[in-house]
Parts: structure tokens; C-alpha cells; sequence
């Protein structure tokens, strides 16, 4: 009987405690950026990384309270330069993380640089030069994306794609044409920051 007690006092504490989706990470996103414009800063860029249906649990806190994603986990990153200084921010299901500054400020000049691109080009469905007309289970498209939007003095234009549409080198027609789109090489860019930074992002608690 006490063992019943512990775990439904478990799964309870699970129950209550940051159960959050998609629409709260975008609330959360929009509430930050608005903070940023409040600064003064009307450039920046956000991408948000996801894989439809996994599901991310963590112990937060001292405490070591559990946060699990609610459906799908979503993990936004916030990209700014203020005074000088480039920083990052992440977003996810629980929560906000501090703000990092960047010790190299090329991914904000790419940017900078290609704003009049990324704001226009679209990555290209999956499309297979050998495909019969039958469906074929090893074509059939991944279930993650990237989604960007990249904002310049109050306009913001978004760019979302699967991550399927940029793979298959011999047999997706578009595999050069997409992964040469502005966006592409950016997100390329952020992966390699955030696999030596990513572990120093600590959550606000």
C-alpha cells in the first residue's frame, strides 16, 4: 500500500509541475523578444528545433522537480546583438535558460549580411528522381524541422522546412538547391555554436 502511495504521489508531482506545449514556448518567445525591442533591438533572429511527437523530461531545480514536455518538445534559440556583444538565448517546454554572450559574432554577420535571403528563400519539398509512383517506406519524410523567422526594424518573415528536404544526396533533386539556401547554412552555423555552448546554458530557475 505504501508503494502505491509513493508512486501516485510521483506521478502527481509529474502531473503538476511543467507539462507545457508549443503555444507556451511561443508565448514565451514572444514575450522575451519583446523585452528586446523595449531595449531598442529590432534585429534578431529565432529558430526553433523540433521532432513531431518526442517527448524530453527534466528534474529542474534543487528541488529536482520533473518538467516533461506536454506532446512534442520544443526548443527555441533567440540570436541579438546588443552593444557590441552577440548573445543567444534558449527556450523550451520549461522554461527560459540565462543568456550566453558569444565570443564570435559570425553567425549574427551572417545575418546581418544575407537578411534581404533568408527572408525570401524557400527549401524545396523532397523531390525523388527515381520515384515510381509507389510509395516507398525509405522516402517517406523525418519528423523533424526547423523553423526560423528573422526580424528587421518590425517585420519578420519565417522560413520552416523538414529536415528530410535537405537529405539523399543521389536521390533528391533538390539536395543541392536546398542545402545552399541561406537558411540551411545559417541553422549549419548554429549547430556547430550550440555543440560548445549548448552545455553551458543554464536554466532560470
Amino acid at each position: 500500500m505504501k508503494k502505491v502511495l509513493i508512486i501516485c504521489t510521483l506521478l502527481l508531482t509529474v502531473g503538476a509541475f511543467g507539462q507545457n506545449d508549443e503555444a507556451y514556448v511561443d508565448g514565451l518567445t514572444q514575450e522575451f523578444t519583446q523585452k528586446l525591442v523595449e531595449r531598442n533591438i529590432t534585429q534578431y533572429f529565432t529558430v526553433k528545433h523540433y521532432c513531431s511527437g518526442k517527448i524530453e523530461m527534466f528534474q529542474i531545480g534543487k528541488e529536482r522537480k520533473m518538467c516533461s514536455s506536454k506532446g512534442t518538445y520544443y526548443k527555441v534559440f533567440v540570436v541579438w546583438k546588443e552593444e557590441d556583444n552577440v548573445h543567444v538565448k534558449k527556450i523550451d517546454n520549461c522554461g527560459l535558460f540565462y543568456s550566453i554572450p558569444l565570443t564570435d559574432t559570425a553567425i549574427y554577420d551572417f545575418f546581418d549580411q544575407n537578411k534581404s535571403d533568408l527572408a525570401s528563400e524557400e527549401v524545396k519539398q523532397y523531390k525523388s528522381a527515381t520515384y515510381t509512383g509507389t510509395p516507398e517506406l525509405r522516402k517517406q519524410p523525418q519528423p523533424c524541422f526547423r523553423s526560423f523567422s528573422f526580424t528587421e526594424a518590425g517585420n519578420t518573415s519565417v522560413v520552416s522546412y523538414n529536415l528530410f528536404d535537405l537529405s539523399n544526396e543521389k536521390d533528391n533533386l533538390n539536395f543541392e538547391y536546398n542545402n545552399q539556401r541561406k537558411a540551411v547554412l545559417l541553422d549549419a552555423q548554429l549547430e556547430t555554436l550550440l555543440a560548445t555552448s549548448e552545455g553551458n546554458m543554464r536554466r532560470q530557475i
